[in-house]
């Protein structure tokens, strides 16, 4: 991709110093053959005027009309002189010198002269050159009648007038239509120079807006990707930035619950007298903190290895009921929770951190709503096999949920209103950990009754 964007920009760069070079010296040569054609109208006016001026004199044998003849065939005479000195290859002075005696401007003569080093072996400027020296001899002619004629009419001897005037007549007519063909032939020129202008042009301008055309498509096909990768990149982080929140939710809930636990356990603790007593509750606090211990090095195995994806592993349902057990031995008010274990299925293929996080979101969750205004609490915890499916059920005999409220209880953020401290993540993390097992949650509860969850997992 990027040797095709470099090479599409060098040709659209290659592209475009062509045309601008064509255009300059397109615009030169064309400044030049107007020079030649200004050349060309002095050369004409000033052999006009020379022949006229000529015949005049003839017939009124006034020195002024002799001397307007020798002013006058001074111009061609000058452009004698340039093309000799051109021809031969001179100094370029002698031939600036030679075309400002034949009335060009200034500004022209490097024009004149450049255009003539440049094109002088090309055939139509050949042409033209030809008929430049054929012009030249013809006003060589006229320039040795003048003198010849101005001797013999000083001296008083008689001339043929009628013969002179044919002369005279003869070259002009001859000057004229070497003029024309010179004038022609520098007309062919610029119109040369416009067709391969316009030809040029017409294949650059193709070639710019093809590559122009390439190019803005590989740029936007280059976008489209850049702007799939960066979504593609977003929707990772935002995958990412999920993870992080469930993972830093999941870590402070699961360490809350046993926390609260054992606040309980030293209330009871501290209201003890029996001393005898003691040991057996710090043996319970041993117990809990030796779970911790054990969820805090799964937690560091877990983000050590969070590139590496887990396969499900077998998971023995007891010993996850044991630990959660051990971790919510006790409401925060010290009194002891009373578990009930119904397990028919022990082990479960599935991932342990899932099923952790669904077990102990499910049992934090009955001793939070635990209802103290009845004479006992229990958690009940089942497991069964129905179809091919493994049947987790978690019930309780708490305050319940209103039935208006039932909908919400999976949603992000959703709080009961009876527990100031929740943060309404719990049972949407749960919810989410049974949907990456392929499992299902359910609830049937019955205000001021109790609750009991439902969950299926395939086995």
């Amino acid at each position: 991709m990027k040797k095709v964007i470099i090479a599409l920009t060098i040709t659209v760069l290659i592209a475009t110093v062509a045309i601008s070079i064509t255009h300059y010296y397109s615009v030169k040569i064309l400044s030049s053959s107007r020079a030649y054609t200004n050349f060309e109208s002095q050369y004409s006016k000033g052999e006009k005027d020379a022949s006229r001026h000529l015949i005049s004199y003839i017939y009124s044998h006034d020195e002024i009309d002799y001397l307007y003849y020798q002013t006058d065939i001074s111009i061609p005479k000058g452009d004698i002189i340039a093309l000799k000195a051109l021809k031969a290859g001179q100094d370029p002075r002698l031939a600036r010198l030679g075309f400002l005696m034949g009335g060009n401007h200034p500004d022209d003569l490097p024009k004149l002269i450049w255009f003539f080093q440049h094109f002088k072996n090309e055939s139509f400027f050949r042409s033209a050159i030809s008929t430049w020296q054929q012009a030249d001899m013809l006003v060589e002619q006229l320039n040795t009648i003048g003198p010849v004629t101005y001797k013999y009419m000083h001296s008083g001897k008689p001339v043929d007038q009628e013969d002179l005037i044919l002369q005279i007549n003869t070259i002009s007519d001859n000057l004229t239509i070497k003029q024309q063909n010179f004038s022609a032939l520098l007309g062919a020129t610029s119109r040369m120079v416009d067709h391969y202008v316009f030809l040029i042009d017409m294949i650059t301008s193709i070639i710019i807006l093809g590559c122009s055309a390439l190019l803005a498509g590989v740029m936007l096909s280059k976008l489209h990707t850049s702007q799939k990768v960066i979504m593609d990149q977003n929707l990772a982080l935002n995958a990412m930035n999920e993870r992080i929140n469930k993972f830093a939710y999941t870590v402070t809930h699961d360490l809350w619950a046993p926390i609260s636990s054992m606040t309980g356990l030293v209330s009871v603790l501290e209201r003890e007298k029996d001393i005898n007593q003691i040991p057996s509750y710090t043996q319970m606090m041993r117990e809990s903190l030796a779970v911790q211990d054990k969820y805090i090095h799964e937690v560091l195995d877990t983000i050590q290895n969070q590139n590496e994806k887990k396969d499900d592993e077998v998971c023995n349902l007891a010993e996850i009921v044991h630990d959660m057990i051990s971790q919510n031995g006790y409401f925060a008010q010290g009194k002891k929770v009373k578990f009930l274990s119904e397990l028919e299925v022990w082990e479960l293929k599935c991932n342990i951190a899932d099923i952790k996080v669904v077990f102990n979101n499910l049992i934090s969750n009955a001793i939070k709503y635990a209802d103290f205004s009845k004479p006992e609490q229990w958690i009940k915890v089942k497991s069964y096999r129905k179809d091919q499916q493994c049947i987790i059920e978690i019930e309780d005999n708490g305050l319940g949920i209103k039935p208006e409220q039932k909908g919400s209880i999976f949603n992000k953020f959703f709080k009961s209103g009876i527990n100031k401290k929740s943060k309404g993540l719990g049972l949407y993390f749960t919810k989410q950990a049974i949907e990456e097992m392929n499992g299902t949650i359910a609830v049937k509860s019955l205000l001021g009754i109790g609750t009991s969850f439902i969950v299926s997992l395939p086995l």
